[in-house]
């Protein structure tokens, strides 16, 4: 990496902290931390930019402290098509945190990266023929080190051997988690699924 590259890694990063402290929660601060920690261990793992995860990963929440109507009302304005949009306005509207979050990396951040904006549109729902970096996160998430659950450790442990088998290991947990909270699946993930569980 030249100086001048290693200048501006360092300038991101450091915008992106004061930008997390300044709005978003001590805890959810620490959840972001932990994620990125996470992501960084599952791409040196398998291969995957290491730099990119710890950026997805920082950021994949950035737009959690938005209310459920600001959430819908700044999609609206902001965000590009999102396919199943109405039905998670009415059933769930803060899992639009996603999509606002890539507009705020983007357009506040300066983060360009196709990529790292699709890690944190998909870090929650999923979607079909993922990359690498869009399992790291949903991974990371899912089951990052702030999570004490024994089958969050389980995650972790599969998912640095296994990448697919980690992601897939975590989808199907949270839509079982989904379902014993007796919640509506969206319909993004239930397209994940089946389009993962139709290749397994």
């Amino acid at each position: 990496m030249t100086a001048k590259g290693y200048t501006q890694m360092k300038n991101l990063e450091q915008k992106i902290f004061e930008y997390l402290a300044a709005n978003l929660s001590p805890k959810r601060f620490e959840h972001s931390y932990q994620v990125a920690k996470l992501a960084s261990e599952l791409a040196a793992a398998h291969g995957a930019d290491v730099l990119k995860a710890q950026t997805a990963g920082l950021l994949h929440d950035c737009a959690k402290s938005m209310s459920d109507k600001q959430l819908v009302n700044f999609c609206r304005k902001h965000a590009k098509k999102i396919k199943y949009f109405d039905g998670i306005r009415k059933n769930a509207p803060y899992l639009l945190h996603c999509y606002a979050g890539a507009v705020i990396a983007k357009e506040k951040l300066g983060i360009k990266d196709a990529d790292i904006l699709n890690a944190i549109i998909n870090h929650t729902l999923g979607r079909e023929n993922m990359s690498a970096l869009e399992k790291i996160i949903f991974i990371a998430d899912s089951a990052s080190y702030d999570r004490k659950c024994g089958a969050c450790s389980k995650m972790r442990a599969l998912a640095k051997k296994d990448l697919d088998a980690g992601f897939l290991a975590a989808l199907a947990n949270k839509i079982k988690y989904v379902v014993e909270s007796m919640e509506r699946i969206c319909g993004q993930t239930i397209d994940t699924w089946n389009y993962y569980a139709k290749e397994n």
